[in-house]
């Protein structure tokens, strides 16, 4: 698949879609590096290509849990004092930590 249409694809993607998506490539990065390993594969490239489709993956993913997460800390209207609680109530997709989340309060004011 040609790289635009990949990004085109994966930007039509929902959450759990992408969660999903990026599970499955990161097992068969496994198995290809395991095979590759056992003995060479027909075209090594895949490899790389696996890698590059993983990171769009996560880049994606990671985008949209960050809107998610702007939206629920205006809706909760989040202060920097109250950050600690917001983190600790919710969980989310990808990983968010609360230096992300103090500056997303700070872009919202």
């Amino acid at each position: 698949m040609k790289t635009k249409e990949l990004k085109d694809q994966v930007k039509g993607l929902s959450v759990e879609e992408l969660v999903a998506r990026l599970a499955d490539a990161e097992k068969n990065l496994e198995n290809l590096k395991f095979a590759h390993a056992v003995s060479p594969i027909e075209n090594p490239l895949q490899i790389r290509t696996e890698r590059r489709t993983i990171a769009l993956l996560k880049t994606e993913l990671h985008a949209k849990v960050t809107e998610i997460v702007k939206e629920q800390l205006k809706a909760e209207n989040v202060t920097l004092e109250t950050a600690r609680e917001f983190l600790a109530k919710n969980s989310f997709a990808a990983p968010v930590n609360l230096a992300m989340v103090k500056k997303l309060i700070s872009q919202i004011n």
